[in-house]
């Protein structure tokens, strides 16, 4: 059920980019659709504007210019260069020459018509030949490029709301697991005190039997237990201790647990101190060493290897198991995650976020398959 709710989760991510992207594309399709008409109607003008300029070049001097004349001096948005057929400027129209050596600019305006604009060509009575250079008016530049302006500002709105919402449901999520982790440690000190009062007058009833001893053993492991949950309500304190000893520890305590046919490994080479609480650092390593007993199904090796760099320290778990399925991998961190059928889906999710939140750390998957099990990679500062 827990993996239905992810693959929802993507398909719903999948369906909203499909969507953006449809809209997206036919914004742009719409746009240079419109784009199209506007250079048509802008090459109509040009064409009309080069007949105006030629009745004006070859007309007889008592001739009626004015129609011709209003014609040129009514385009006033499209860049226009008329040139001889050896390459010499006639007239131009809507560029801003500067005065100090204005026909250099306007050679190397005439360039970039030739290389990058439209050119119209217009053969005279007289045999004549003029080209008519032109490029784009400002307003169609400055259409063309605001489809694309648009998408940009409500792509960057729409991430910027998407961090929003990510970051305030993520900050929920943190109030609940402090919320549950404070009511789960209250809820089991108040039975556990009692369990301890009883145990102790049990034991001066009974002072010489066996039992209250391994009995204690259990009090003393539920009491770290909500020591744990009382810390993870709350901001836990770090200290600069062995790592060495708080991995042992959980190995000595564990080694006994997992089963005949399942070894545990250690290889720490050089002892380590980093600030870190053994408390939590023990639960994550809890937390992976079951998980990777879960996966040897009774049989196999887990191993937890140390390898010590100038300012961090790595830890690599590894199991020989039948590995993590490769559509699951993206989802093992996730809270409620799970493919145990009796499983909360809590574990990983709680070790991330004792080494990446309360320890500044990294844990990643390094691989996981079934011809080389699984190993995961956790990161922590030296002292």
């Amino acid at each position: 059920m827990n993996s239905d709710v992810y693959t929802r989760k993507i398909w719903w991510k999948i369906a909203i980019i499909f969507f953006g992207t449809i809209i997206g594309l036919a914004s742009l399709l719409y746009t240079e659709s419109f784009l199209g008409e506007l250079r048509n109607e802008e090459e109509r003008k040009i064409k009309l504007w080069a007949q105006a300029v030629e009745e004006v070049f070859f007309a007889e001097d008592d001739s009626n210019l004015s129609f011709f004349t209003q014609i040129i001096q009514d385009n006033t948005t499209i860049p226009v260069i008329l040139t001889d057929n050896e390459g010499n400027i006639i007239a131009h129209r809507n560029l801003s020459a500067p005065e100090s050596n204005p026909e250099k600019y306007l050679l190397r305006k005439l360039d970039e018509f030739k290389t990058s604009g439209q050119v119209l060509e217009n053969q005279f009575a007289d045999g004549q030949t003029n080209y008519l250079y032109y490029k784009g008016s400002n307003l169609l530049t400055k259409l063309r490029l605001y489809p694309l302006i648009l998408l940009a500002v409500i792509g960057i709105y729409m991430l910027i709301s998407y961090m929003a919402f990510s970051n305030a449901r993520r900050s929920e999520q943190n109030k609940v697991w402090t919320g549950m982790a404070k009511e789960t440690a209250h809820q089991i000190g108040t039975p556990l005190s009692a369990l301890m009062g009883w145990i102790s007058y049990l034991k001066e009833q009974n002072p010489k039997e066996i039992a209250f001893g391994e009995m204690e053993k259990d009090i003393d492991r539920l009491t770290e237990i909500t020591d744990r949950f009382s810390k993870i309500g709350s901001q836990p304190e770090l200290g600069d201790l062995s790592l060495d000893q708080t991995i042992s520890q959980t190995a000595d305590y564990l080694s006994t647990r997992l089963g005949k046919k399942i070894s545990l490994i250690t290889k720490l080479g050089i002892e380590s101190n980093v600030q870190h609480n053994g408390q939590l650092i023990s639960w994550v390593l809890e937390n992976m060493i079951k998980n990777a007993a879960d996966a040897l199904e009774g049989e196999g090796e887990i191993s937890i290897r140390k390898e010590t760099a100038v300012t961090e320290v790595h830890l690599f778990i590894s199991d020989n198991g039948k590995g993590i399925p490769a559509n699951d991998q993206r989802k093992i961190f996730q809270p409620g995650f799970t493919t145990k059928s009796r499983g909360w889906g809590l574990g990983l999710s709680l070790a991330k976020r004792i080494i990446e939140d309360y320890h500044q750390g990294k844990v990643v998957l390094i691989e996981s398959g079934t011809q080389v099990g699984t190993t995961f990679k956790i990161t922590l500062s030296k002292a």
